[in-house]
């Protein structure tokens, strides 16, 4: 299983960052495989980055496409000496960095309104630090247009003057949810919803739903892939569902209208 298995619909999106990766173990490795970053190309050349804007719609996979490459970017299988593409899904690099145990990842998520200054600088000292693991520091911030002004400004000085070996992955809604001057320093990468039929497909294949009942969720959330999951495996979601469609038959009155609201 590659990490990018979880990417659904993204073909493009997985190919390019493939190839960011490839280029990536390049500069880590350098072209004869020893680890020596001055003998590797300049990255200014390279397909690979030092800070990535992931854009889409609800549900488009954003967090998942930033989290499988930072997997990539750690991935440590033997194969990749032998040509193979980074990102196996198998070793220790890849593994770890997807469950949120590596020590070189660092993934970031609130269920706050803004993302502050204090968070941000926090952050921040962290990315000037050597990777622990040899390879690369990934800061993956999944709700980047959360940052407040102050904390944009914050961030902009440390996209502006990366540390060596530091990646930046951030995630957002639209272009327009991030600073101007951040998202102009940063390579951006737009994902789009993906299809019923690639939805329906990943929830049969990796969460072994029936078909029929996976199609039925992947055409109720229009391709979300976590509400389609969710409705495809929780019976309570899908009975909840059934009751609230219901609902509108059901007011024909004030005191329907009120109850139903009750409900």
């Amino acid at each position: 299983m590659a990490v990018w298995d979880d990417l659904v619909g993204q073909d493009r999106v997985a190919a390019q960052l493939t190839a960011a990766a490839r280029d990536a173990d390049v500069l880590v490795t350098g072209a004869g495989g020893a680890a020596d970053a001055s003998a590797a190309e300049p990255m200014a050349s390279s397909k690979m980055t030092h800070a990535w804007l992931f854009t889409g719609p609800p549900g488009s996979g954003r967090s998942t496409a930033a989290r499988a490459f930072a997997a990539a970017l750690q991935c440590v299988s033997p194969d990749r000496a032998l040509g193979g593409a980074p990102g196996c899904g198998f070793c220790d690099g890849c593994h770890t960095a997807l469950v949120g145990t590596h020590a070189d990842v660092e993934v970031v998520r609130t269920d706050m309104l803004t993302i502050g200054v204090k968070e941000t600088r926090d952050l921040v000292r962290r990315a000037q630090l050597s990777p622990a693991g040899g390879r690369w520091q990934v800061i993956v911030m999944e709700d980047a247009d959360r940052l407040t002004e102050g904390a944009g400004n914050v961030l902009l000085k440390a996209v502006e003057e990366p540390a060596p070996r530091t990646v930046w992955l951030l995630c957002a809604p639209s272009l327009e949810d991030v600073l101007p001057t951040i998202r102009s320093r940063c390579r951006l990468l737009t994902l789009r919803t993906p299809s019923v039929d690639a939805v329906a497909d990943v929830l049969v294949r990796r969460d072994g739903i029936d078909p029929g009942l996976a199609a039925s969720a992947a055409r109720a959330t229009q391709g979300h892939i976590g509400r389609a999951r969710r409705l495809a495996t929780d019976e309570r979601a899908r009975t909840r569902r059934a009751a609230v469609l219901k609902l509108p038959l059901r007011v024909d009155d004030v005191g329907g209208c009120l109850k139903a609201a009750q409900e």
